[in-house]
């Protein structure tokens, strides 16, 4: 039996997919890496010639590669990979958007913390006896200043700082070695939905502003990222065709399954 619920869900998921197909039609726009500049702790970030690619070569704190301009109502998309250097290892690898700080030359923001993390671990471990990170995808809004590497970064313990919108943790949900992924971020005023492989990892709503865009790696090197694109992705207006087309089939089968 098909409920309203079921038929709602449904007409949610047609007509977002269909907003997205009419409003990002243009060509995407390559994103070069020029002056683009590493963020947070210490990282050796290399950047191609071609300026269409990055490898993080350092085991060490989470850092990132971030973009010097802001980015929102965006398709991002493009390609990653870890490929092991010496001994093989498991951990972090990701990207960040909606980012406020920390930026190095700003004293204000140096200490504090205001980010959108997107980050994805290939097995589960514990650290420190205490401290355990969990195989799989996770998705945090960051902003605060007491923000712990082991506590939040690694074992993603949702504090007022920290806090988890959502996780799809599993056995074999972690990457792979010298495995390519593609990788979407639709990144709006509304929404955050992220995509690997074409498959949505995760799909949320709320209210989000502009910010940066970069990469994000945690006690992993090896990690590659490249063929970096854009594409405007508009929001539809409450009173846009669309939006009254999706009101009036939501009131019309509300009133039809109101009468059986």
């Amino acid at each position: 039996m098909i409920t309203i619920d079921k038929l709602t869900q449904s007409l949610t998921l047609f007509f977002a997919s269909l907003a997205i197909s009419t409003s990002a039609s243009a060509t995407p726009t390559p994103i070069y890496l020029t002056n683009w500049t590493q963020q947070g702790n210490f990282g050796n970030w290399i950047v191609s010639t071609d300026q269409k690619s990055v490898t993080q070569t350092l085991n060490g704190a989470p850092t990132f590669f971030v973009s010097p301009n802001n980015f929102i109502n965006s398709l991002i998309k493009g390609k990653l990979k870890v490929k092991p250097e010496g001994n093989l290892d498991n951990d972090f690898i990701g990207f960040v958007f909606g980012y406020q700080s920390p930026i190095r030359n700003s004293i204000n923001t140096l200490n504090h913390w205001e980010f959108f993390l997107f980050d994805w671990k290939q097995n589960s471990q514990t650290v420190n006896l205490n401290y355990r990170a969990y195989v799989g995808f996770s998705l945090t809004q960051i902003n605060g200043s007491k923000i712990d590497n082991l506590l939040h970064f690694w074992q993603h313990t949702d504090t007022p700082e920290f806090n988890v919108l959502a996780t799809d943790y599993g056995l074999h949900k972690g990457w792979l070695d010298n495995t390519e992924y593609e990788f979407a971020l639709l990144y709006q005023t509304n929404r955050i939905k992220i995509d690997i492989d074409t498959k949505t990892i995760f799909d949320v709503s709320g209210a989000f502003k502009a910010g940066r865009v970069g990469f994000y790696n945690f006690s992993q090197k090896g990690a590659h990222y490249s063929n970096l694109t854009y594409e405007p992705v508009s929001v539809p207006e409450p009173n846009s065709p669309l939006t009254l087309l999706i009101s009036t089939i939501f009131c019309l089968n509300w009133k039809l399954f109101h009468k059986q």
